[in-house]
């Protein structure tokens, strides 16, 4: 169907031929997914890590499984030493699968980082939990 214009606003159709999995890329409330998982079987189905070449941020995809109900997902990555260097909280993430930019805080150590990914509920705590470890470029790979 071609787009109609009347006045300012423009009306059209789109029509996408996608599977329908493809279009299901977020929780609604409305519509649920026929593949959606009660809350205590909802998990990580993939994450990676892709640090960004300036060092200081990395880029985190994941995702889930599709769920009944919205989870809350904490990303927390930890340098060499085991201390923090950032964290991120979302509650009642609505997507099943998204990107993230994570921004490290403190100074860049070189060794291995690692990112701690839990997903949970208030009433049932963690359900899943993910740990990826990745090294981030040194100074030398940024002047290359």
């Amino acid at each position: 169907m071609p787009a109609v214009t009347s006045g300012h606003f423009l009306y059209a159709t789109i029509e996408y031929n996608y599977p329908k999995r493809e279009l299901m890329n977020r929780f609604n409330p409305f519509q649920s997914d026929e593949n959606a998982v009660a809350p205590e079987a909802t998990r990580f189905t993939e994450a990676h890590v892709e640090p960004w070449p300036d060092g200081k941020r990395v880029r985190i995809h994941a995702r889930l499984t599709p769920f009944q109900k919205p989870p809350n997902l904490s990303f927390t990555i930890y340098d060499p030493h085991g201390v923090e260097a950032a964290n991120v909280l979302i509650i009642e993430n609505i997507d099943f699968d998204f990107v993230i930019t994570m921004h490290i805080r403190s100074q860049i150590i070189p060794g291995e980082y690692a990112l701690v990914g839990l997903l949970s509920y208030d009433e049932l705590g963690t359900v899943d939990e993910t740990r990826i470890v990745f090294s981030l470029p040194d100074e030398t790979d940024q002047l290359k």
